[in-house]
């Protein structure tokens, strides 16, 4: 998998490894319902003797392609949901790193669409503005001043 700090654009192919994670279970619920449809329908319809041979052998055929076109739309909507759901998370970190290396020209921006994360989005900007104007003004991020934390367990000396 790609690092993030080195994806750019917002195409599918960049969120194409969020889908097992994001709808792995869904998918294969979904799969294994409409092959399990199939196969019923195929069961049910195949033993009345109604059917000839022939018929049978073209119920099979439509019930396959109707399963694997299912399976392919349902392949397709889990993408286009993981799309929408990985854009924003991958944007998220595109702007963490950018604080992280103290990059205050980096700007936040979601979807249009996206209305329930307006309020991050103005949270960031506030937050940019606050760490460009505290560095502008020379003095240090908030963290610089602070003893260093240590490993884990480490005992720290805090200021009184």
């Amino acid at each position: 998998m790609a690092r993030l700090s080195e994806i750019r654009g917002f195409g599918v192919r960049y969120t194409l490894p969020y889908v097992l994670p994001f709808s792995g279970l869904w998918l294969v619920v979904t799969t294994v319902a409409m092959v399990v449809f199939g196969v019923t329908c195929w069961l049910v319809a195949s033993s009345s003797p109604l059917l000839t041979d022939a018929a049978r052998t073209r119920l099979a055929l439509v019930l396959t392609a109707q399963t694997l076109f299912l399976i392919a739309a349902g392949f397709a909507l889990a993408v286009f949901t993981t799309h929408r759901l990985a854009g924003p998370y991958i944007a998220g970190i595109r702007a963490f790193e950018s604080v992280k290396n103290v990059d205050t020209s980096h700007v936040l921006r979601f979807r249009r669409s996206d209305v329930h994360l307006q309020e991050v989005e103005t949270a960031f900007e506030e937050m940019m503005a606050a760490l460009r104007t505290r560095l502008e003004q020379g003095g240090a991020p908030a963290g610089a001043a602070q003893p260093s934390l240590g490993g884990a367990g480490a005992a720290v000396d805090l200021p009184s």
